[in-house]
């Protein structure tokens, strides 16, 4: 996967038209993902706020967000739209979301095996990030991980969520 350094263009062209609406209603833009899946194209808009996003949050602009793709002239490549959360176990797939991510519990995948990790897949906490690697620490102790060696990163928040329900 290789975390990516900006949306492609029809994720750009959709963030630059949704992203005062997310905004508006109180939520943060998390990203937007542009997938094919299957024979169809999806378009998915993923929003949060601090005590997370509910099925009435993105119900609550659903309408507003279609209303602006479908005015958008790459509409034509999309077959469906969502408007969803994050999720606790959102994917950090672009650079520009890793400092948001500092402190959070990870699950790092690698390419390879390596040196100082137990394994390719791994739990820890996020702990840094300078522009071109990734600094976590877990039971291995503390380890930097370069860009090009991340196949993957997932929040590991499900030891969290008891703490997001009483907010």
């Amino acid at each position: 996967m290789a975390l990516a350094k900006g949306y492609g263009s029809v994720e750009a062209a959709a963030e630059r038209a949704v992203r005062g609406i997310v905004e508006e209603h109180g939520f943060s833009l998390w990203d937007v993902v542009f997938i094919k899946e299957g024979a169809a194209w999806y378009l998915r808009i993923l929003i949060d706020k601090p005590n997370g996003v509910s099925i009435d949050d993105c119900t609550s602009i659903d309408g507003e967000i279609n209303a602006v793709i479908d005015k958008q002239d790459f509409i034509d490549k999309i077959d469906f739209l969502e408007v969803g959360s994050a999720g606790l176990e959102r994917t950090v797939r672009r650079v520009e979301q890793l400092p948001a991510s500092i402190g959070k519990k990870i699950k790092l995948r690698t390419y390879k095996l390596l040196e100082g990790l137990p394994e390719k897949s791994v739990k820890c906490r996020l702990t840094a990030f300078d522009g071109e690697k990734i600094t976590v620490e877990g039971d291995f102790g503390i380890k930097e991980v370069s860009l090009g060696e991340i196949s993957a990163i997932n929040y590991d928040d499900f030891d969290d969520f008891d703490k997001l329900m009483e907010d």
